[in-house]
Formats: C-alpha cells, sequence, structure tokens
C-alpha cells in the first residue's frame, strides 16, 4: 500500500520540532509521571480500558438506535442502566404492533441477537486478558533481558592473548545526536528529515566526565568503606586510561591531545579534578603511555622541518605536523620521567617509599623506551640519565639499568650508542674517583668485543711505507703501464664498494675505540686503587678481553696481577681466581712470546682449586673450568709431568663435594685430558712402588706433592654415585677412556664438552636429567607374624575358654562377644 503524503507549512514544521526538542522541566516530568500512577491505581482498582472503551461503542450504538426511533416517530421508553434489557423492552413494543409472519421474524431475530451479544462479551473479555498478558510478559522480559560486553583482552605469562566478555543488564539508549536548528531558518522540502551525527566515543572518557563529584558529609566513614571506594576508583582509572590508549593507538594523528590526560594522571594532585591520583592509578598511565610510544614511534630519527619556510605537498605536511607533535609529547613525557628519578638521585630530594617506586617504575620505562627504539631523538639524554642512575642507592634500579645496558650492547648493529654510553660510564668513574657501585663495571660484560686489532696503527704505518716505496717504483713506470695500473686501481675500489668494506672499517674504527675506553677504565682502577669495591668485576672483565689487549702492555699487567695475589691477604677467592684466569688467558695467547715463567701462578691457582664446594659459590666453578681449559688443554706441553698429575689429582678430590653438574663438568675435563696425553694412564694403576716417596694432598706446590704415588681412588666412590651419568663417566674413565667396547661412552654424552656439561645437567631449575622414571605402582608385601604373649599359658586359656563356649551375642546382634578379662579372674 502507499503512503499518503501530507504536506505541512514550514512554520507549523518548525514549531512542531521546538516542542518536540524542548526538554521538560522538573514540574512537568512529575506531572507526568502522576497521572500515569493514578492511571494505574485506576486500572487496578476498576474495571480495565478496554472494557471502558467497548461500553462507549456500545453507548455510542445506542444513541443512533434511539435517534433513528425518535425519527420515525416512535417513542423511546426510559433508559435503564442495563443495555439489553432497553434492547429487549424496544423490540417487544414493536411486536405488539406486528402479527403473523412479521411477527415470527422479528422474535426469531431477538433470539439471535441475544446469542451473538453473549458470544461479543465473552471474546471481547478474552483479547483483553490476553492483551493484558502479554503487556506484562514482555515488561517481564525487557526488565530480565541481557546483552554481552566484550572486555579489554589480557596477555599470559605465556605471551597469549586471552578475551574476555562479561553480561551487563540492557539499558536502551540513543547513539545519535540529534543537531539542533533555529526556529527561524526555513525548512527545504528535500531536507525534511532530521540531520544527526555520532558522537565521540572517547571525549567523554578521557575528559572524564564520569566522575562523580564528591559531596563533604559528616557521616563517619568505616576503613572498608574507604577501600571500597579507592579499589573502585582503581577500577575506573583502569578502564579510562584502557580507552584512552585504545583510541590513540587505532589513529595516532587524530588523538595526539589525549597525551594530556595521561600526564595529568601522572601528577601527584591531577590539574582538572583538583583530587590527589592514586599510586596504582600514577604508575599504569607512566607504564600505558610507554607502550604507546614502543609501538608509534618511527624506527627512524625524526628531522624538524620548518614548514612556513618551505614548500611542500601535503601528504608531506601532514606526515611533519604529526612527528612534529609526537616529538613534542615524548619530550614532555621524559622531563616527568626526569622529574620522577630526580626526587631520590639528587641531594634535597623527597626521598619516602612513595618516590622511590615511582623513580623505579620511571627508570623501567626508560629502559625499555631505550631498549626498543635506540636511534629516535633524546635517546641519548635517556642513556645521559641512566648512566646516572647506574650509581644510585637503591640496588633495583641499578640490576635494571644494568640489564638494560647488557641487552643494548648485545643488540646494537651501528656502535654508536655503545660507543656514547661507554664514554658517559667512563666520565662517571673518573669524577667519582673509582668510587662506584659494581654494576657500573659489569654493565659492560655485555659488549660483544672478539677480533679487535689494537696494534692496527702500527701495522697502518708499515703498510703506509710499504705504499711509499710502491709509489716511487710506480713512477718509474711507463705511460702505458701506469694507465693500466689506474684502470685495476679503480676496478679494486668499485670491488671493495659493493663488498661494503668501508662500512666494516668504520665498524671495526668505533669497537677499537670502544675497548680503549674500556681498557683505560680498568687500568685507571688497578693503578690507581687497588683496593676498591669494583676489583673483582674490574678482574673478570679482563678475562673475558684478556685476548685483545695490546701487547706492550702484557708484562706490565701481570707485574700488577701479580703483586695484587701477593701482597692482598683481604683479598677474597673469587677475584684470586679471576687474576689467574687473567694471566693464563694473556700466556695462553699473544704472549707465548713473552718470556715469563708462570710457576708462582701455577701455585696460586692449585691453592684456590678447593675453594668452590656446593653451597652458595658452586657456580663460580665455571671460572675454574675456563682457567683449567687454559692450563690443561692449551698449557699441557709446557707442563711437567708431576704438575699435571697433581692438578689431575687434586681435581678430582674436589669433585667428591660438588654438585652431579659440577661433577660432570670435572670428569669431563679429566677426559679430555687423558685423551690428549697418556701420562696419566699411571695414576689408574693401584700399585704404589711406581712412585718415589709419598703422595702429600696438602703440600701447596703440584710441582713438589709427589702425585705419580697415588691412584685416582675416587673414582670407585664416584661409580656408586646417586647420577647414572656420573656412574657412566666414572667408569669410563677408570676403564682407560676407551673409544668403543667396554666401558665407552654414548655419542650423545661423548661430545659434550666440560661448559655443556655443567649447564645441561644443571639442576637449580628444579629439573633433573635424565629424568627420573615414576615407580611402578603395585601392592605391598605383608609377611605374617607369630602372635607373642606376656603370659606363656595365655594362649592355653583363651583356647579353653573358647572350647566351653563363654560366648555372648552382641547388642547389634550380629557378632559374639567373649569376656577374656571376666572369664579369667
Amino acid at each position: 500500500m502507499g503512503v499518503k503524503k501530507v504536506k505541512i507549512s514550514s512554520v507549523k514544521r518548525a514549531a512542531h520540532l521546538k516542542s518536540k526538542k524542548t526538554p521538560l522541566t522538573k514540574q512537568q516530568q512529575n506531572k507526568i509521571k502522576q497521572k500515569k500512577e493514578n492511571l494505574r491505581s485506576k486500572r487496578d482498582q476498576g474495571p480495565s480500558i478496554f472494557s471502558q472503551k467497548a461500553h462507549k461503542r456500545d453507548n455510542l450504538a445506542q444513541r443512533k438506535k434511539h435517534n433513528k426511533l425518535s425519527s420515525l416517530g416512535l417513542a423511546p421508553l426510559e433508559a435503564d442502566n442495563d443495555d439489553d434489557g432497553d434492547d429487549d423492552n424496544l423490540l417487544d413494543n414493536i411486536a405488539d404492533m406486528l402479527d403473523g409472519d412479521d411477527l415470527a421474524m422479528l422474535n426469531e431475530n431477538k433470539r439471535k441477537r441475544k446469542a451473538k451479544t453473549v458470544e461479543d462479551v465473552d471474546d471481547q473479555q478474552q483479547s483483553v486478558g490476553l492483551e493484558m498478558a502479554y503487556a506484562t510478559a514482555s515488561k517481564k522480559e525487557e526488565e530480565t533481558q541481557k546483552i554481552k560486553v566484550n572486555l579489554l583482552p589480557i596477555k599470559s605469562r605465556d605471551g597469549e592473548i586471552i578475551t574476555r566478555s562479561t553480561e551487563v543488564d540492557y539499558v536502551p539508549k540513543t547513539k545519535l545526536q540529534k543537531q539542533e536548528k533555529d526556529s527561524d531558518v526555513e525548512v527545504n522540502d528535500e531536507e525534511d528529515d532530521e540531520a544527526s551525527v555520532y558522537t565521540d566515543s572517547d571525549d567523554d572518557v578521557v575528559n572524564d566526565e564520569a566522575a562523580a563529584p564528591i559531596v563533604p558529609t559528616k557521616k563517619m566513614i568505616s576503613t572498608t568503606d574507604l577501600l571500597i571506594a579507592r579499589q573502585q576508583e582503581i577500577e575506573r582509572q583502569k578502564y579510562r586510561i584502557g580507552i584512552i590508549c585504545s583510541g590513540m593507538l587505532e589513529k595516532p594523528e587524530d588523538k595526539m591531545r589525549n597525551f594530556h590526560a595521561l600526564y595529568e594522571l601522572m601528577d601527584e594532585i591531577n590539574p582538572a579534578s583538583g583530587l590527589p591520583n592514586l599510586m596504582p592509578v600514577r604508575k599504569l598511565a607512566m607504564i600505558s603511555v610507554t607502550e604507546i610510544f614502543k609501538d608509534i614511534l618511527p624506527e627512524y630519527r625524526v628531522g624538524q622541518i620548518d614548514t612556513k619556510m618551505q614548500t611542500v605537498r601535503k601528504a608531506t605536511l601532514e606526515r611533519v605536523t604529526f612527528e612534529n607533535a609526537l616529538l613534542q609529547q615524548f619530550k614532555k613525557f621524559l622531563q616527568k620521567m626526569e622529574q620522577f628519578t630526580a626526587q631520590v638521585n639528587k641531594r634535597g630530594g623527597l626521598k619516602n617509599p612513595q618516590t622511590v617506586k615511582l623513580a623505579t617504575v620511571a627508570v623501567q620505562c626508560m629502559c625499555e623506551l631505550l631498549e626498543a627504539h635506540p636511534y629516535f631523538n633524546y635517546v641519548q639524554n635517556i642513556a645521559q640519565l641512566l648512566v646516572y642512575m647506574l650509581n644510585c642507592h637503591y640496588g633495583t634500579m641499578r640490576q635494571a639499568v644494568n640489564q638494560c645496558f647488557r641487552t643494548l650492547f648485545a643488540n646494537d648493529k651501528k656502535l654508536d650508542m655503545t660507543l656514547f654510553i661507554v664514554r658517559r660510564i667512563n666520565n662517571l668513574i673518573k669524577t667519582k674517583q673509582n668510587n662506584v657501585h659494581v654494576e657500573c663495571i659489569t654493565c659492560m660484560m655485555g659488549l660483544k668485543i672478539k677480533n679487535v686489532n689494537l696494534d692496527a696503527e702500527k701495522e697502518n704505518e708499515l703498510k703506509q711505507k710499504k705504499l711509499e716505496s710502491h709509489r716511487q717504483r710506480l713512477i718509474s713506470m711507463s705511460k702505458k703501464e701506469r694507465k693500466r695500473r689506474k684502470k685495476l686501481t679503480e676496478l679494486n675500489k668499485e670491488l671493495e664498494e659493493t663488498r661494503a668494506e668501508e662500512n666494516k672499517q668504520v665498524k671495526l674504527q668505533k669497537l677499537t675505540e670502544i675497548i680503549k675506553m674500556v681498557f683505560t677504565i680498568y687500568f685507571r682502577v688497578l693503578k690507581n686503587d687497588p683496593t676498591s669495591r669494583v676489583l673483582s668485576a674490574i678482574l673478570e672483565g679482563l678475562a673475558e678481553f684478556a685476548h685483545v689487549i695490546n701487547l706492550d702492555f702484557f708484562s706490565d699487567l701481570i707485574n700488577v696481577l701479580n703483586q695484587i695475589l701477593e701482597e692482598q691477604d683481604e683479598l677474597g677467592y673469587r677475584e684470586r681466581l679471576h687474576c689467574i684466569q687473567t694471566i693464563f688467558v694473556i700466556l695462553s695467547g699473544q704472549g707465548e712470546v713473552l718470556n715469563i715463567d708462570p710457576i708462582r701462578f701455577y701455585q696460586h691457582f692449585y691453592r684456590n682449586m678447593l675453594a668452590v664446594q656446593a653451597g652458595k659459590n658452586h657456580a663460580d666453578f665455571t671460572i675454574i673450568l675456563r682457567t683449567l681449559d687454559e692450563v690443561l688443554v692449551k698449557r699441557r706441553r709446557n707442563m711437567s709431568q708431576q704438575r699435571l698429575m697433581a692438578f689431575v689429582k687434586r681435581l678430582l678430590t674436589g669433585s667428591l663435594y660438588l654438585l652431579h653438574n659440577g661433577t660432570l663438568a670435572t670428569l669431563g675435563t679429566i677426559k679430555q685430558t687423558f685423551q690428549l696425553t697418556s701420562v696419566l694412564d699411571t695414576l689408574l694403576d693401584t700399585d704404589c712402588s711406581i712412585g718415589s716417596g709419598r703422595y702429600d694432598p696438602e703440600l701447596e706446590d703440584p710441582e713438589y706433592c709427589n702425585a705419580a704415588a697415588t691412584s685416582l681412588y675416587e673414582l670407585t666412590i664416584l661409580a656408586r654415585h646417586y647420577h647414572p651419568t656420573v656412574r657412566r663417566l666414572a667408569m669410563h674413565i677408570a676403564n682407560g677412556v676407551p673409544a668403543s667396547g667396554d666401558g665407552a661412552l654414548p655419542t650423545d654424552i661423548g661430545k659434550l664438552t666440560s661448559h655443556e656439561l655443567f649447564t645441561q645437567f644443571d639442576s637449580t631449575q628444579m629439573a633433573f636429567n635424565p629424568t627420573i622414571p615414576l615407580p611402578k605402582a603395585g601392592q605391598p608385601k605383608l609377611k605374617k607374624g607369630k602372635p607373642m604373649f606376656i603370659r606363656s599359658d595365655f594362649k592355653q586359656e583363651y583356647n579353653k575358654l573358647l572350647k566351653e563356649g563363654k560366648l555372648a551375642l552382641s547388642k547389634d546382634k550380629q557378632t559374639l562377644q567373649l569376656d577374656f578379662l571376666s572369664a579369667l579372674q
């Protein structure tokens, strides 16, 4: 069916829209509410509205009939309360005037009308009841209706994204906001539909319009109410921060202004509301802003372009505007982070638990930004601030910065940030006069320094002299030969460019500068303050980078380390082991050309081999393993037989009180030594007449302890070890390290080095290798024992009582009982 359009004037339409859009006052709303209540009370007390309408229709039909009869000249009777009675009286009066067939027809119509009237009343009452039941059911259904709402996803520790949803009560709410129009403006025929626009769903959340004002009250508030209100405020701010962050990640170009709402949550007093921000909310705001910057910051360095002085395209202008706004917001965030750290790092700062917690979170945020974007703008400012935090008084911050620098050094490809940080650390240590924390030195252990030639300058001078002599020879060449040489030189230059030789040279130059700076720090501490608290870290660093030390410093460095070992009695075992490791690394590399007798260092190492045990210092056994690789493997040909056997004997003795992974590493080193030399086969012989004299295990000189007069009896003890791999490896060495046959090792164990054995069989993570099989399920075997009695004649007595039959039935009438005590008495 078509819809008929009615043309309405513009004035009436505007008045109608204005009256429709005018909000109702409270008084009008109260009147409407009162009318609805009165109507509801009338409906509950009297008949329903549907029956009232039906009565009105019947009265209207009766008036029409009355008027029709009056027009015919018939006098109507007085109306009675009962409508059916009136109709019957009227028909009776008409029947008095009729006779015959007309009278029979009138009576028949009268009976049909009465039956039809009864049926209509019944149908009407049934329809009214159905409509009321439907209205009540629809109202109940609307009240109990639920809608499903998706919540923000969470990320588990395993990296799995978990989606969440919940059900809330259904509340009808319009999503469209009607556009307001003035009544004086004429409405065109083409603009009949009402204009509507979508509202921004983030504006009310960003501006915190949902915050309920705090009304002062004189009522006493309990602690429980305060805690509940605090938790509700935290949850509300969490939801608000989540909405703001998700909106910014969707389209950051249009939501740069939303950073200010997050910055307000970081302050102690919220400038917008004038209320103090809770500590969890401030931390969450800092972490959220950090995650946003990690996602939206570009990988390149943003350049500043003055759009007023330069003419750029529209797309370029939009990009430049966004980058400039992003750079300004990043700068504001870093300024706030600096304010938090300044409270605990500078003199006169407010140092309390709250400021320390905020500074810790700020340091962690800056560390994450430095790792994620090491070459963005203002990153050098972050690195400079973190270098100063590397020497703060709080261990948590120092550990965070230390780990950050180690990760950055390991992943830095250009080495620009690495060189900048090492220079700042050098400046810090020099300013503090070596009075710094250990983390300032240990962070440089993450440097990836392998093939660096510090003698490159001398080699370049020699190469320059050769090139000069070659140049003089080219001058005397003919013109044709010089032309050919020139073309060949250009071709070689192009080949070097295709191989990126220039980039390699620049990188090698930066790496050389870094290692020079590192050794400057190390040598300054060793020379000026050998008793410093960072001496252990210095010695550990020297042992790590000893293979790249310049040859000119070898003799002086060895003398300094020997002086530290002999003169400082308070030196710990860890520092001594690092000193010895550094010396042997130097002597096993380029230091072989030096004429230095290392016998005194053998004695120091032999004396400190038993310092590590199966306790807190068991992890330091790796230092001994690295030194053993230099002593027993690389320098085995420079050692005498007596010294070599003494080291093997003491090493096996020390393996008895190590954990199983330390014992396996020890046996792996001994196995490798047995494979490289045949001198140690005498230690497997139990005949004591081979050596001259008696073995003295307490003598500190390995040359004169007479280790050849003993045997490796510790292998028999290790053959009954609790670890199956230790038992197998001990029997392998006791059988003479066979390559095949009886006593040979399987391939997966035989190819492992001592360091790999120490790592793979480590049980610090509560994992046993190999896994322990579950015990077999079975029922324990019960052995039947003989009864024992205090009285020897008791057995005869109770047998006699049983035979006599003095038994009584129990109360439950199911078992027989015998009172032995009364019977015996």
